[in-house]
């Protein structure tokens, strides 16, 4: 019953959370405040009532259009809630009430904060990283990892993203680069390159399907955050799974 209850309430959280984070990843890049104004509709202006904040609810509840103008909500911010939902409900399951659950609702928020900054304005602040990145070291140490981990995580991730930063001359960006040098501080320098693999992947796929579907065109830049985000907790999740399963095809 207990672990029911912390699981509804991870679910729960997960949303929450990530509804503030939303709103860091769209204000933080843009240099606004993320206290100040409250939350409103940027073709009106239309503040936003209680219950329109209800995570993926609200959304639900207006049809996606604003109360106040008609206008289209744009379908990411309650996409990105219940994202955050279901990534915390599933720490929750896997890890149970641990400072390992906590990392990885702290890494979670973190990578989809960052995503959503990278949707809405191609930009990883710094401030985000900044602030995040000691916490991070913080719980990982906490959780158990062992003392050398962290630090060689970061090394190889800022290592091998700065290399291909420069080999590819703009084609990857330099908030790329320090995004992964965070991302190695709770990985460890093992799972860091698991998560570079399964990103550059789904960043491929995602990629290859907007040009199919006419959607983008070859030379457009394209958000890489979300797919580094996605690449990353798959990699936090399942890594122990993915190489048990590689060493039994050996």
């Amino acid at each position: 019953m207990v672990e029911l209850i912390g699981l509804i309430y991870s679910l729960v959280l997960g949303a929450v959370i990530t509804s503030f984070t939303n709103v860091v990843g769209l204000r933080v890049p843009r240099k606004q405040s993320i206290v100040t104004p409250r939350s409103h509709c940027p073709s009106c202006g239309h503040v936003l009532s209680a219950w329109e904040l209800i995570p993926v609810f609200g959304y639900v509840f207006l049809r996606g259009k604003c109360r106040g103008c008609g206008g289209r909500i744009a379908p990411t911010y309650p996409l990105f809630e219940l994202l955050g939902a279901v990534g915390y409900a599933y720490s929750f399951w896997l890890y149970g009430f641990s400072l390992t659950t906590l990392l990885a609702f702290v890494f979670l928020s973190t990578l989809l904060a960052l995503a959503m900054s990278d949707l809405s304005t191609m930009l990883v602040p710094n401030v985000i990283l900044m602030f995040t990145a000691p916490i991070l070291m913080l719980l990982a140490y906490s959780a158990g990892v062992v003392w050398w981990s962290p630090i060689a995580g970061a090394a190889l991730g800022f290592a091998v993203l700065a290399t291909v930063f420069f080999v590819s001359k703009g084609g990857l960006g330099a908030g790329d680069v320090k995004l992964f040098t965070v991302i190695g501080l709770v990985l460890g320098p093992r799972d860091v390159l698991v998560a570079l693999f399964l990103s550059s992947l789904i960043g491929a796929i995602v990629g290859l399907t907007l040009i199919g579907l006419k959607r983008m065109n070859r030379k457009q830049p394209i958000p890489f955050v979300p797919s580094i985000a996605l690449g990353t907790m798959l990699t936090f999740w399942f890594s122990e799974r993915f190489f048990d399963w590689y060493f039994d095809l050996m």
